[in-house]
């Protein structure tokens, strides 16, 4: 017997391995999920799992949850930054002092490269470090981009504004959906992993963020102008939009999106400079199947996204 430790069940992620658990037949009593949302508490316990809350901003509260776990999936915070570097932090010296003989880590493409200096890997470098320092067995996903943020958000916003905004150039991404990621979490959080390994989890394919405009016009028939600018010019559009360029320090009452313009301006330059541009057959070695494309996802989000503007004289 086993004990399966899932933390951010609130989350996509967290929910969607914890059901795949499920899926492949680990008893729900080997399962113990956290989360800081108690109608996500309730509705686990419900159906008979041992659900805790808990804060990475608590060490103790981490403490008390992972006590007893064999397998714990750590998944990554969202507060990019020292904030999250310090969440992420007392996680780690939370499962050392509680035991935990294995943790699987939701990490990104490029964290263990030393020339991969983005604002938001920074934080995924230092929790790899931690993690492989702590003396625990361990696994890293290194996540590509979440294709889910191209069928949603980057979809809606294109449709709505009739603009592609980035500064990735011509760079190429291996967008890979986060179902998909989440299967390969299921089956490396139950061992089938290499010791002490990370892998890279991506989709079938790479695309430029003009692939994905072109995408979104076929598949809405909207009129979207792709336009790529400069790093400078992308920190002054969201100067303009009152978007703080730290996110230690910055004020983001009136911010639009929740992350800094230094962290957006510094993954645009990562993947321009090609890190992303990476495909693997984790997925499929995993999980027995093939990467969802994004084109495939789109096709499946398309009832959501609003309406295509209508043009001049319609």
């Amino acid at each position: 017997m086993s004990l399966y430790v899932v933390t951010g069940v609130s989350g996509y992620i967290g929910n969607a391995v914890a059901e795949n658990l499920l899926t492949d037949g680990v008893p729900i009593s080997e399962i113990r999920v956290t989360s800081r949302s108690p109608e996500t508490l309730a509705a686990w316990r419900a159906r008979g799992a041992d659900a805790r809350e808990a804060d990475y901003n608590d060490k103790a509260s981490l403490v008390a949850a992972f006590q007893g776990a064999d397998h714990l999936l750590l998944v990554s915070g969202m507060d990019a930054g020292p904030a999250r570097q310090r969440q992420h932090t007392n996680a780690v010296e939370a499962a050392v002092e509680a035991g935990v003989r294995h943790i699987v880590y939701t990490s990104f493409n490029g964290a263990e490269r030393p020339e991969v200096n983005s604002v938001e890997v920074a934080d995924h470098k230092l929790t790899e470090r931690l993690i492989a320092e702590s003396g625990i067995a361990y696994n890293f996903l290194r996540n590509n981009q979440y294709a889910d943020a191209m069928a949603e958000n980057q979809a809606a916003i294109a449709i709505t504004t009739g603009k592609s905004i980035g500064n990735a150039g011509e760079g190429r991404v291996g967008f890979v959906a986060r179902e998909d990621v989440a299967r390969v979490a299921a089956k490396v959080l139950q061992g089938l992993g290499e010791p002490d390994t990370g892998y890279d989890v991506t989709g079938p394919e790479t695309l430029s963020y003009r692939d994905v405009t072109d995408l979104i016009v076929e598949l809405s028939g909207a009129e979207i102008e792709h336009l790529d600018l400069d790093d400078d010019a992308m920190y002054a559009m969201w100067d303009s939009l009152g978007v703080p360029r730290d996110s230690a320090t910055g004020d983001f009452s009136n911010s639009p999106v929740p992350w800094s313009s230094d962290g957006m301006v510094t993954f645009g330059r990562m993947i321009r400079d090609g890190h992303l541009d990476v495909t693997t057959d984790v997925v499929e070695r995993f999980t027995g199947r093939r990467p969802k494309s994004l084109r495939t996802l789109m096709e499946e989000r398309r009832p959501t996204w609003p309406p295509a503007p209508a043009g001049p004289g319609a």
